[in-house]
């Protein structure tokens, strides 16, 4: 990441309590930030915003510091932290993809389960989990999500249910 420079941005160039009361950001201190932010430009001092907040004196003053140095988005959102790697490589993560959809559409009913795609990772992209429940970062990672359409039956006739979504629609058929 490239280093970022001093830019000396005033109090006076946001509206801090605006942006807090339509921060969409769900994290809880990024509006407390603006707040703190909102009060250091009404001319109040660390020492009398800190114990509002719970927070030490310190903490003000470096706040201040690095809105002054680099801006608000350097100011109030906390930097991506790295986590663990993942165990299925990048490089894997489309073909695993791939692999969970073509499983899935050669079922005839019902869905995959967290327990069959565990299977599929550890059988055919040798990772190992723990435990199930631990793919579903994963499976975000790659785009999918684990909200699911509703399962087909094995004997449902899709040209029959078309065939009546058309003929019976509401306000047309009489029937409402």
């Amino acid at each position: 990441m490239p280093k970022l420079t001093p830019k000396n941005h005033q109090l006076t160039e946001h509206d801090f309590l605006k942006l807090a009361k339509t921060e969409s950001h769900p994290r809880a201190r990024t509006r407390t930030r603006l707040f703190i932010l909102h009060q250091l430009q009404q001319g109040q001092t660390p020492e009398e915003i800190a114990p509002r907040f719970g927070l030490h004196p310190l903490t003000i003053h470096i706040l201040r510091r690095k809105y002054w140095e680099f801006g608000i988005e350097q100011a109030i959102y906390d930097k991506q932290r790295p986590g663990r790697n993942s165990k299925l490589k990048p490089q894997d993560h489309q073909a695993f993809k791939q692999r969970i959809i073509e499983e899935q559409e050669k079922r005839e009913g019902g869905r995959l389960t967290a327990e069959d795609i565990h299977t599929i990772a550890a059988q055919e992209f040798n990772v190992h989990y723990k435990h199930s429940s631990c793919l579903y970062p994963l499976l975000h990672r790659i785009g999918m999500s684990w909200i699911t359409a509703r399962s087909r039956h094995p004997q449902a006739d899709p040209q029959a249910q078309d065939a009546f979504k058309k003929l019976y629609r509401p306000g047309k058929s009489g029937i409402t």
